[in-house]
């Protein structure tokens, strides 16, 4: 037998227990040596496997990783069997008579399924690989898109910018100035996406628990996109079906969200066409309200082979779709993400050239005091709330950042004091009494993270909103835990801080009645 090119490990436990003259008169022992051998290489197969998998850092590698390394344990048993198994035909270390009526068929067996298990094994983790890649080259696609979709806007934005410093006709400038808010706007949207992803993946997100009215809710929708839809010169039709209770209880915001992404999804696949968005009734207890929402279009639909893949992340329908109309493919895994947390989900039917209907169901709480209005507060004209004598501290060391938030918060007729670093904050707040403390994270001489420590001290009851640039997790799990009771994300959406803060309102009210 030609032991040269045997495996080096398997070559030295021979030599070192079994003589040559042994294994050369014996056949069965020289293909019993053979089977160890061949695992013996499949064993190293295994390992430069799995040090190719370990490259890969995609997350979906993580049940990979623990099964490989299950296996390698497994794989250190059987080494240490092998090589029990030779030791035990010498265990004298002197020439062992070999008795070839001996039966190792159970033993063979054990070894030929080991090694097709390891085949099958290498298979799928090749399988896998090939999987990870495919992963990989979607999210380069993705990442292509993006910065596409976020330069856009903001070569609008540098030159825009540009042009009014240069301008001197008003109606000009005012054309100028609708248009950069515009382009603003869409690059803020393009950045939220991309952090409520985040957060979402990470669990960040907690759905509140406000009354609000569904209907009227649907309605700011329509009026928001109108001007959207008429782009494409389509028409928006809301229908609500007349046993539809409407006062209930959850997140209007993040309700918001998915409306408005799905009716932004249908307007903008659809020309001189009609998205409706339909509301029934299911069923209806004394506490709950069960109801369907439904955003129909007769625009381009979807192929049915395409259905799974525009709700998985980095992908759209067809690489086409975001060069012809934009979009980072974000949109509705948002949409489904947090229908999750609603505990619901989205449902698609679609039709090539004949449209799409993209449905959920939802189970909220009913809201049922009649003597409090919901969603009907006298507002400014843009639907935003007046928060008139809620008493608020903002600190912030930003002078530009300050006359921003004067500039929006005046308009909702606030009392605004403001403290221009912590500890000037901890000092207002100690010398007055305030309803909500708007506080940024990062200052000198005292940044919000010791300040908020510090009112927390004398005060657990009043409401501190970070507002911050910081999107790092462990930045805002930071503030949470000294304290903070929520956090918004500069730049804001004004009516997502005033929704927030009218919150705040309703509880001061209370509190001079009480």
């Amino acid at each position: 037998m030609d032991q040269s090119q045997l495996h080096n490990l398997l070559k030295r436990q021979i030599k070192k227990y079994l003589p040559e003259s042994l294994i050369d008169e014996n056949q069965s022992l020289q293909s019993f040596i053979l089977a160890i051998h061949q695992s013996y290489v499949n064993y190293d197969k295994d390992a430069d496997l799995f040090e190719q998998s370990m490259r890969l850092n995609d997350i979906e590698f993580h049940n990979i990783y623990s099964k490989i390394k299950n296996e390698f344990e497994k794989n250190k048993v059987i080494q240490s069997k092998l090589i029990e198994v030779i030791k035990q035909l010498n265990t004298s270390k002197e020439i062992v008579p070999f008795d070839e009526d001996e039966d190792f068929s159970s033993l063979f067996a054990i070894l030929h399924d080991e090694i097709e298990f390891k085949k099958k094994y290498a298979e799928e983790l090749f399988a896998a690989k090939l999987n990870a890649e495919k992963a990989n080259e979607a999210k380069s696609d993705f990442l292509s898109i993006m910065s596409h979709e976020i330069r856009t806007p903001l070569n609008a934005i540098i030159g825009l910018a540009y042009i009014l410093e240069k301008e001197t006709d008003i109606s000009s400038i005012k054309e100028n100035i609708e248009i950069l808010k515009n382009s603003a706007k869409n690059l803020h949207n393009l950045l939220n996406d991309i952090l409520d992803f985040n957060k979402i993946e990470a669990g960040k997100i907690a759905l509140e628990k406000t009354p609000f009215n569904y209907k009227d809710l649907v309605n700011e929708i329509v009026r928001s996109l109108d001007h959207k839809a008429h782009e494409n010169l389509n028409t928006l039709k809301v229908s609500i079906a007349d046993d539809f209770v409407t006062n209930v209880i959850g997140d209007p915001l993040r309700l918001s969200q998915i409306i408005t992404n799905l009716v932004s999804n249908a307007i903008k696949f659809t020309k001189n066409g009609t998205i409706e968005i339909k509301i029934d009734k299911v069923t209806q207890s004394d506490t709950h309200l069960k109801f369907k929402t439904q955003i129909i279009d007769n625009g381009i639909g979807i192929d049915l082979n395409k259905f799974q893949s525009i709700f998985e992340k980095f992908t759209q329908a067809d690489s086409k779709t975001s060069r012809e109309y934009g979009g980072t493919g974000l949109g509705l895994v948002i949409t489904k993400m947090l229908l999750r947390l609603f505990e619901s989900d989205i449902e698609l039917e679609s039709e090539l050239g004949v449209g799409s209907n993209f449905h959920f169901t939802l189970s909220l709480h009913l809201f049922h005091k009649e003597n409090e209005t919901i969603n009907t507060p006298v507002s400014n004209t843009s639907g935003e709330k007046m928060l008139t004598g809620l008493k608020i501290l903002l600190v912030e060391d930003n002078l530009i950042n300050i006359k921003i938030a004067e500039k929006i918060l005046n308009q909702w007729q606030v009392e605004l004091d403001v403290a221009h670093n912590g500890q000037i904050g901890v000092d207002m707040h100690n010398a007055k009494n305030y309803d909500v403390i708007l506080m940024d994270l990062s200052m000198p001489i005292m940044d919000g993270y010791e300040a908020t420590a510090i009112i927390r001290l004398s005060n657990s009851e009043i409401p501190i909103i970070a507002l911050t640039a910081s999107t790092s997790y462990l930045s805002l799990d930071k503030a949470m835990q000294l304290g903070v009771t929520e956090c918004v994300t500069k730049p804001f959406i004004p009516k997502e801080l005033n929704i927030k803060l009218s919150k705040y309102h309703e509880m001061s009210k209370h509190r001079i009645k009480s």
